[in-house]
């Protein structure tokens, strides 16, 4: 069996650390060219220049996720560099935790816009280039398959004390996710999302107190966060021909924390 996403493009928001790098570096370990989204031009410089390095192909994005301009740079860049998009990872994210009646309207608009707004920018800008494109595979009796992946969160699940900004958003996204696997599998266009739950620089501070860790990692049915190169083949699995089948699911990556 060759690589799983040879001559494949994919695209993955978010991609400069955590999650997200670990996503872009499996997906060009299966034969992907990758776009490596991230604002942080370091960051999405350094993991794109890593992947090459190892031999891989891919390009750096530096496009702010939130807005349409910024989808529709991002769709531009793809295009530019690979002539092709086969797969959109919506994980470019933000945190901004308050209380309820300590949050702002820019704790709340800050990460409904990256989160919610990103995901659906990105997937409709992605969604018009391929429609005419299945339209006319469809015609030719041919079935070609492509994939957008969601990322929601335990928060989108059953909710989190401090996090009705986010949990707001996690939660729009399973909704999306759903609405869009109905609107476009006539098109071959699967629609999944991914629930993880990883140790990263954006969960790190959540076990700096002690007491407050121990009582996190005991709603975790192992016991423990996972490592983002734990959370990645997940989104292999859904990205590849092994997951033409499935769509509008949430699978959660979660060492047993939504159960």
């Amino acid at each position: 069996m060759g690589p799983r996403l040879e001559n494949k493009t994919c695209v993955v928001t978010g991609a400069g650390a955590g999650i997200g790098a670990a996503i872009a570096r499996a997906f060009s370990a299966e034969g992907a060219r990758v776009v490596v989204n991230d604002v942080d031009r370091d960051r999405a410089d350094e993991v794109s220049g890593g992947i090459r390095e190892a031999g891989g192909q891919a390009v750096a994005s530096y496009a702010a996720i939130g807005s349409v301009s910024s989808a529709e740079a991002l769709l531009e860049t793809a295009l530019d560099s690979f002539g092709s998009v086969d797969v959109l990872v919506n994980n470019a994210g933000v945190l901004r935790d308050r209380m309820l009646h300590k949050m702002s309207e820019d704790d709340w608009d800050r990460v409904i816009a990256v989160h919610l707004k990103g995901t659906w920018a990105c997937s409709r800008e992605i969604v018009r280039h391929w429609r005419p494109l299945a339209k006319g595979e469809a015609q030719s009796n041919r079935r070609v398959h492509r994939k957008i992946i969601n990322v929601t969160s335990a928060s989108g699940l059953i909710g989190a004390i401090g996090q009705s900004n986010y949990a707001a958003a996690k939660m729009g996204i399973v909704g999306l996710t759903k609405t869009w696997a109905k609107e476009l599998g006539s098109l071959a266009i699967n629609v999944n999302a991914v629930a993880p739950a990883a140790l990263t620089a954006m969960t790190q501070p959540l076990l700096e107190d002690p007491a407050v860790a121990e009582k996190r990692l005991a709603r975790f049915a192992l016991g423990r966060y996972g490592r983002p190169e734990e959370i990645a083949p997940a989104f292999t699995f859904l990205a590849c021909a092994d997951s033409d089948y499935v769509t509008g699911q949430i699978l959660c990556v979660d060492g047993g924390l939504v159960i």
